[in-house]
């Protein structure tokens, strides 16, 4: 691939305590971090991923609007999974990216940022930036919140929450009852303390914020 002054994302995470894991758990482990690749790349077709060492996960971004949700869902579909399960994410916007045909082997700002981002991480699992300064400022306050609202769902809520971000047309609570095959209520109970009117907003507003960025 070539050099592109277009802004990309990149999300890189890793996860925690991996090494607790039984044989069985890294197995599901792996199958839900490759089925989340697959509903990324079905975003764009040139979004590309790799796994390194099982536990450590990574996603090159072209429709950067949709960065955001992508990031939530890997954290979410991983703690779907139960309380043994979780990650941490940075991720990060930038321009000027030398894509290679391994993401692994490619360069650039974006890498820069959310690996960096990555390292830094200690009690929080959340952290975005970008080569803007603006845009990182604007979104800081912001993703604390959400990654403590994150940090607080159980894989329940998870599990609910994980088909809402994952269609990019509004789902009906009485159609996600059916698709998750429980009550109506339950659902709507399910999402109300999940925070998820709010998760859907700051999505909206990021997509908002984002859709617009050029780069010359």
């Amino acid at each position: 691939m070539e050099p592109t002054n277009k802004p990309i994302a990149v999300i890189v995470g890793d996860v925690v305590d991996s090494t607790k894991l039984t044989s069985a758990q890294f197995e599901q482990l792996l199958k839900r971090i490759k089925s989340i690749q697959t509903w990324i790349s079905e975003g764009h077709s040139e979004n590309a991923h790799s796994i390194e060492r099982g536990d450590e996960f990574q996603s090159v971004v072209h429709d950067i609007e949709n960065a955001l949700r992508y990031t939530v869902i890997y954290r979410i579909g991983i703690k779907a999974l139960g309380k043994a399960f979780d990650s941490r994410i940075s991720f990060a916007i930038a321009a000027n990216a030398d894509l290679r045909e391994s993401v692994s082997e490619s360069m650039g700002q974006a890498f820069v940022l959310s690996g960096r981002g990555l390292s830094g991480l200690k009690n929080d699992r959340l952290l975005f930036s970008s080569d803007s300064i603006a845009l990182t400022e604007y979104f800081d306050l912001l993703f604390k919140y959400l990654d403590k609202q994150l940090n607080d769902l159980t894989a329940r809520q998870c599990e609910v929450m994980l088909p809402m971000l994952r269609t990019n047309e509004d789902l009906s609570i009485s159609e996600l009852a059916d698709m998750l095959d429980v009550a109506t209520a339950t659902v709507s109970k399910s999402l109300k303390a999940s925070g998820w009117p709010l998760i859907h907003e700051l999505n909206c507003r990021f997509i908002k914020k984002v859709a617009g960025l050029k780069y010359v």
